[in-house]
């Protein structure tokens, strides 16, 4: 069977320094932490229809870090350079569709090597995002099911039906628009 990266990308109701405690409390670490800013161009005329997946494809991301606590500080772009490959785009015909800024926040356990992310994402709410590389050969409703499971082992309290949030559908249709992958 080929290898599926599901990951789910599920809306929280609580504030986050309560799933910050959660976490922490069940023996995870906080390893990571910034303000992400992501600004996503394309060319393509309508991205009606697409899947969140066939979205982040049909984009080219322009991704700047602030407030960096934990690993990938070596991922930072000056304002500078980030305007100089805006500047590259928009001459190549692309257009700016999504202009987002989350609070990023990555806890893992130290032999894993996915993080359980929490992202407060401006204009769509609070989410938990995770996937998790050993259930990459099941197929996507059972690894749907594996990593809810495994989220609700560290106090999170989902159903086997709930759907994750997509973000850049959400921000598109300007709407909440759910699926069972966020990588799909």
């Amino acid at each position: 069977m080929e290898k599926l990266v599901m990951e789910v990308g599920m809306p929280l109701d609580k504030r986050l320094i309560y799933y910050h405690d959660m976490l922490i409390s069940h023996g995870l670490k906080l390893n990571f932490a910034c303000v992400t800013h992501d600004l996503y161009y394309t060319k393509e005329k309508s991205l009606d229809g697409l899947t969140e997946n066939q979205m982040k494809k049909a984009c080219i991301r322009i991704r700047k870090l602030e407030g960096i606590i934990g690993v990938n500080k070596d991922k930072t772009k000056s304002d500078e350079e980030i305007k100089e490959e805006e500047t590259k785009l928009l001459k190549e015909g692309y257009y700016k569709i999504f202009d987002t800024i989350k609070f990023d926040f990555q806890y893992k356990k130290p032999d894993w090597y996915n993080y359980i992310q929490l992202q407060d994402i401006k204009d769509v709410g609070l989410l938990v995002y995770w996937d998790h590389d050993i259930f990459y050969e099941l197929p996507e409703k059972e690894q749907h099911k594996k990593l809810l499971e495994e989220l609700n082992s560290y106090g999170f309290k989902f159903k086997e039906t709930d759907l994750g949030l997509d973000k850049l559908r959400t921000l598109y249709y300007g709407k909440k628009m759910y699926s069972l992958n966020q990588n799909g």
